[in-house]
């Protein structure tokens, strides 16, 4: 499988991304199927697993249970401690320290393999800065954190200012075929959340698709899932399969009539190829495996070989680099 440099180790291409065990039982995915998708995950080889706070204990012992403490990266988050748009409150320093000690008691692991902070890019120029940046560099010292992230929830003009911190090595964002944001060229490992946006790359997306009730998915709005599944149809002119989502209304299926027909045609699926093309940009994808079906996809695209350069440039019309 190709790999991806990490600070000072390597990351498959493809990890576990959002293992979440709110949102999961939210889309009817109990915990069991979590555990056993992961499960299947690590054996196959993927060695890169994004835990939410609900889920880092899962994360540790499926590692434990399996002995993989030392080839597996559990990237860990620390949520912000109030929704105030100021560092100093939102990531005091004595509560990082506290959040860590805790996830340290949660996991039972040594040191945290990633530790990931929310954070916002103009917060460089805040006063508070140099005292979390410090805070950082003493856990990482004391041998309780390996390496630091950022996370960003959107992608700000000044991203690129986070790569002369030189305690982070990671930086992840929402970043796929619908959302490709010029990030490329720092020395930060981008770690892609989302890649299959959200289910959208998944080509189950689209209007008068059954959702459980209490499915975050369940509030978009109509024409934007006809949006969604009419980009589904133009990205099937590149896939074996045509994907569900690019039947599901009248505008998508439009749109597949006057798709170009291609001789020679790189992906089975859809999420094979958003997966393949996001690696390609020199990402580490991070889907969500939650269910068996989406392993074998995962698996197909951390060992494909490099989608050709014209196809590249043409699922990605509008990234500049």
């Amino acid at each position: 499988m190709r790999r991806i440099t990490l600070g000072d180790t390597t990351v498959t291409a493809i990890g576990s991304g959002d293992i979440c065990l709110a949102r999961s039982a939210a889309r009817r995915v109990d915990h069991g199927d979590v555990a056993r998708a992961l499960h299947a995950t690590l054996t196959a080889g993927l060695d890169l697993i994004d835990a939410a706070p609900d889920a880092e204990e899962l994360a540790a012992r499926s590692v434990r249970e399996l002995r993989l403490r030392d080839r597996t990266v559990i990237a860990t988050r620390i949520p912000a401690i109030s929704t105030r748009d100021v560092l100093s409150d939102r990531l005091p320093p004595r509560y990082v320290v506290d959040r860590v000690e805790r996830t340290l008691r949660t996991t039972r692991l040594d040191a945290i393999p990633l530790a990931q902070l929310p954070v916002r890019a103009f917060w460089r120029t805040s006063s508070a800065w140099p005292e979390l940046a410090g805070t950082a560099a003493r856990l990482v010292r004391e041998g309780k954190v390996l390496r630091w992230g950022a996370i960003l929830d959107t992608v700000e003009e000044d991203t690129r200012d986070l790569a002369q911190e030189p305690w982070l090595v990671s930086l992840a964002v929402p970043y796929s075929l619908c959302n490709a944001p010029a990030l490329l060229g720092t020395r930060l490992t981008l770690l892609a959340r989302q890649p299959l946006a959200g289910g959208a790359l998944a080509g189950t997306l689209g209007p008068g698709v059954a959702l459980p009730p209490d499915d975050d998915r369940r509030d978009i709005p109509d024409a934007e899932l006809t949006r969604v599944a009419r980009e589904v149809a133009r990205l099937s002119q590149w896939v074996k399969r045509t994907p569900p989502a690019a039947r599901s209304c009248d505008p998508a299926k439009q749109q597949l009539e006057v798709n170009p027909r291609h001789p020679h045609l790189e992906a089975d699926t859809l999420p094979e190829l958003a997966l393949r093309a996001v690696i390609d940009r020199g990402a580490v994808a991070l889907p969500r495996l939650h269910r068996h079906d989406m392993i074998v996809p995962a698996l197909l695209a951390a060992s494909a070989p490099p989608l050709p350069p014209e196809l590249l440039r043409a699922l990605f019309p509008e990234e500049k680099t």
